[in-house]
């Protein structure tokens, strides 16, 4: 494994989610996340999912490039810090 290019990844990932995102739970940035409804539940697609997706897209197609998955763990690893990263499916507000 390329340690060090996975390590300027990851710190580069995180740093980019951090400042793209919003600072707060439930705050809008520029790196979004997928929020639909569906009946009466909301479903809320997190960045951190979208990245781990991604991730492991690029696993499965054997893709290798620990520079890339430096950067797709940091992006997820920053959206594990809100409080609200598990809230994926809830009820809508009436």
């Amino acid at each position: 494994m390329d340690y060090p290019y996975f390590i300027i990844g990851f710190v580069l990932g995180f740093i980019f989610a951090y400042l793209l995102s919003g600072k707060k739970s439930g705050e809008k940035g520029i790196l979004g996340s997928l929020k639909f409804n569906f009946k009466n539940y909301k479903i809320h697609i997190h960045h951190w999912i979208i990245s781990l997706a991604i991730l492991i897209i690029l696993i499965a197609f054997k893709y290798y490039n620990y520079f890339i998955y430096g950067i797709l763990i940091g992006i997820f690893v920053q959206g594990l810090t809100y409080k609200d990263f598990y809230k994926i499916i809830y009820k809508n507000k009436k």
